[in-house]
Parts: structure tokens; sequence; C-alpha cells
């Protein structure tokens, strides 16, 4: 069996003497994705920060990418789009991939495939902070996985997004989970989360167990995931 791209148990964070994320286990194996659902304010984005060795953890023991909690991973090896554009406002599309490219050590092909990849031909000599909102989360997807990482952590890639942006970014990240990436997703569309093998709900910061969202929904004794992530939030 392959070892796990991400395994860690019990991580917590406090900031300003509030716990933000309790508790917290996965194991994530190679081509595995999970997603994590909740409320605003519940802790994903904190957890996927702590993932990626952005913030250091108070609590909890196990290792990334092969690197144990605290130190930061490798960052050939990791991809990580935020929900705040990541790209340079004043670069075009096309030079932000190329930057993008070069940072990676990628042949500037890459940057030509990227672009075909998620249709920006049309707007790769734009400059980014004019792009659309759809646009905009598209260009920084492609250079979040340009250099095909091996864990992509991802903060509502879809949020704001028209339902042919949403499929072009569906259809990349199981792309690279078929190529044997592991995705950890941040996301407030349930019906996305819906369709996801494993998902972790957030309730005041403390994580549930990864499980089929259909488990999450029965546990809670309701029907849907939905009114299980309405029911968390009460």
């Amino acid at each position: 069996m392959a070892d796990p791209v991400v395994d860690v148990a019990g991580l917590a964070k406090h900031i300003g003497g509030c716990a933000v994320v309790c508790d917290v286990t996965l194991r994530l194996l190679p081509g595995e994705v999970v997603g994590l659902v909740g409320a605003n304010g519940g802790g994903k984005t904190t957890t996927l920060r702590l993932l990626a060795g952005l913030l250091r953890a108070d609590a909890g023991d196990g290792q990334v990418l092969g690197a144990p909690l605290g130190r930061a991973p490798d960052r050939a090896r990791l991809g990580y789009m935020t929900q705040r554009a990541g790209l340079y406002a004043d670069l075009t599309v096309a030079e932000n991939l190329r930057l993008r490219a070069r940072l990676h050590g990628l042949e500037q092909t890459a940057v030509a495939d990227s672009i075909a990849a998620f249709d920006l031909l049309a707007y790769a000599e734009q400059r980014f902070g004019r792009l659309s909102g759809g646009w905009a989360r598209r260009a920084q997807f492609a250079a979040t996985v340009m250099h095909r990482p091996r864990l992509l952590l991802l903060d509502e890639p879809t949020a704001g997004l028209d339902v042919g942006s949403k499929a072009a970014i569906w259809t990349a990240i199981e792309g690279a989970a078929l190529a044997g990436c592991a995705v950890v997703v941040s996301t407030h569309d349930l019906a996305e989360a819906e369709r996801l093998p494993r998902v972790m709900l957030y309730a005041n910061g403390r994580a549930g167990t990864a499980e089929a969202p259909g488990a999450i929904a029965a546990a809670a004794n309701v029907a849907t995931l939905e009114a299980a992530v309405a029911a968390a939030a009460r």
C-alpha cells in the first residue's frame, strides 16, 4: 500500500485564546479526495493552513508529504489555492503562468498546456486583475496545479462561479486525483460535497471523522448532508 500523503491526528489551533480547530484527524492516500464542510468560521480554512505549513499547530502529531507537523512540506509537491486571488493583478494571465513555471523549474510548454487545459487562450494577454471572477478562479487554479503537485489544498475553489466554470474546476480536480494527487477541498456547495467519497463536518472548530456524506446524514438522523450541516450549525 502507498504511504499516506497526509496522516495527522489530534490537530488543534488556538488564536487569541480561542480554540479555532480541535481534534482534526485525517489520513489521506494518493488519489483520495476529502471535502471539508460546515458553517463559516468553523475551522476549515485554518485546517488547510495547518496542512500547508502556514500555521503551527498547538497540538497534534503526524506528517504532511513526509514532513513532520511543524515543518513546512515540500512546496514542489504542494498546491495550495486560497480564497483570495493568488496571482499578480498587474501581470497578464500568461505572464503569471510563466512566472509560476519558472518558480517550479518547468519548461515554458507548461504554460501553453495550462492555458489550453483551462480554455484561457482568449484571456492569456489580459491583466489578471481585470478578469471576471470565474476566469480569475480558472487562472488561479491553472497556476496551482501546473506543476502537478502530490497534494492539493483547495479553499472554496468554485465559490461564485457559473456552472461551466465549476464543471471545469471539478473535472481538473478529478483528473488530478486519477493521476495520484491527494486532494483536500473546502466547499460551501453541498451539492458538490455530496459527490465526494468522504467529507469532514466542522462545527465550532471540531471536525468529525471523514465519512461518506450519507453516513454523516444518517448519524445526524436527517436525510441529506445539507440538513446535517444545518443541524450542526445550530
